[in-house]
């Protein structure tokens, strides 16, 4: 299993990062939290990356906030008529009343089925979130999640908004069934279990077959959109070449070489390096 870095930084909240699909979301996110007529309860930012690639799998953003001043009552409107400006590019978008602990919902965080960020927990509350695809996921596996909960008594307003990064539902269910089809560069594909890289039973067999889709994959486009993608994908699988004999590596490297002369991306270059040399391992 691999070692991941994980960073838990308090009061770090909302990074501008992916905000084009959900842009008028997370500037009314920044807007309430900045805003002087709120007090911040509780902050907490927590980060998760692949060690080796810098890529990130996991975020959580969650800001808890009270709200005395019946001027800044617009705060939450705001970010209310936000979601409603920003639904047509969400591919999820979900709302409730009357939370209570025994009717809420659970926002994923990175790539486990397990656990998450609660929403819906505050007694008589209302909420509501949205789910984007990562723009940057060309494989469309990640998702970013934005949520607002609040309730209003004795003229007062308490909340909390959230911001989650994690692969989507839909993939977390693939990725258990005993085989399936997947899309990539509308191109399908179809693989087994254990694909994409938990590959403790995987076949020499099967693992050349994936390296080799993803190896012709990145040569049609080598400077495309997509190339980091593939390159990524190639790494990951070399992190975890048991299966494979001397012979098959050293062919698998001799093609990797070939792909390397094929980019002039530094980055892309130096994960073919690392991927050769965690085949000589």
């Amino acid at each position: 299993m691999k070692s991941k870095n994980i960073v838990i930084v308090g009061f770090m909240l909302f990074m501008p990062t992916a905000i084009t699909a959900q842009e008028h979301i997370q500037k009314a996110f920044d807007a309430l939290r900045s805003s002087k007529n709120q007090e911040e309860v509780n902050a907490k930012h927590s980060l998760e990356k692949d060690p080796d690639t810098g890529m990130m799998e996991g975020l959580e953003d969650t800001y808890e906030f009270l709200i005395t001043d019946s001027k800044a009552k617009h705060l939450v409107d705001d970010i209310r008529k936000a979601f409603e400006q920003d639904e047509r590019h969400a591919y999820n978008v979900s709302s409730g009343t009357l939370g209570n602990s025994e009717n809420y919902v659970s926002l994923k965080v990175g790539d486990s089925n397990q656990g998450g960020v609660a929403l819906g927990l505050m007694n008589g509350s209302r909420w509501i979130y949205a789910c984007f695809l990562d723009p940057d996921d060309t494989l469309r596996q990640h998702r970013y999640a934005y949520a607002l909960e609040w309730v209003e008594e004795n003229h007062k307003i308490k909340g909390k908004i959230i911001k989650t990064y994690a692969t989507t539902q839909k993939f977390r269910k693939s990725k258990a069934m005993q085989s399936r089809i997947i899309t990539i560069d509308g191109n399908s594909f179809s693989f087994g279990p254990n694909f994409p890289f938990d590959s403790d039973s995987k076949s020499s067999e099967t693992w050349l077959t994936e390296f080799n889709t993803f190896k012709n994959l990145f040569r049609r486009r080598p400077n495309g959109t997509a190339a980091n993608s593939y390159a990524t994908q190639i790494y990951k699988l070399c992190k975890d070449a048991e299966s494979l004999d001397d012979v098959e590596k050293t062919m698998v490297s001799a093609e990797i070489a070939k792909l390397k002369n094929k980019t002039s991306d530094e980055f892309i270059q130096q994960l073919f390096d690392m991927s050769i040399e965690r085949l000589k391992k």
